[in-house]
């Protein structure tokens, strides 16, 4: 069922990857994710230094990754992908800010979103990929697609009360 969502997103994003088409590819996550047996979460790994993990359900040979994360209540250090991304929330609730990185150099909540089963999320690539989330009174788990596998790449990490930005990898 992975594989097949997998190539209906491949077909709608072939037009361009746009707020457009990412928002088609959300509702198309969310109405996967809420059929049995869409996915089993497998055993999942250490993400962003804390208690929140996630695991790599698919990843094509040109980047295009579905993982499945599971966000712990403390809210993620803010980060970027250096990808697209689309994030679908499985089960529990997820506050999801979307930051900005601003003139000097520090970055500030653009909105927020609290969203339950079936809400999603889209995002532009960089500089439009800079986010925090964490599970709200609970573990919230999420279905995430983006352009590239971002287990294999840097990213940034952003305190926004020092400025201070660490590049590391995310585990």
């Amino acid at each position: 069922m992975v594989a097949e969502f997998m190539s209906r997103a491949r077909e709608i994003l072939a037009t361009g990857v746009t707020e457009a088409t990412l928002n088609e590819v959300g509702r198309l996550l969310s109405q996967a994710s809420r059929e049995a047996g869409f996915f089993t979460e497998p055993e999942m790994r250490s993400l962003h230094g804390g208690s929140t993990t996630s695991s790599i359900l698919q990843s094509d040979t040109d980047g295009l990754t579905l993982m499945v994360g599971r966000f712990a209540p403390e809210e993620t250090p803010v980060h970027n992908h250096h990808s697209w991304g689309v994030a679908c929330v499985v089960e529990g609730k997820d506050r999801y800010r979307h930051w900005r990185l601003d003139g000097d150099g520090r970055v500030r909540v653009l909105y927020e979103k609290d969203l339950g089963p079936g809400d999603f999320v889209v995002w532009l690539g960089p500089p439009h990929d800079i986010h925090s989330q964490q599970g709200v009174g609970g573990a919230a788990v999420e279905l995430v697609l983006f352009g590239k596998n971002v287990m294999k790449i840097e990213r940034e990490y952003y305190n926004p009360e020092t400025g201070e930005v660490r590049t590391a990898l995310p585990a």
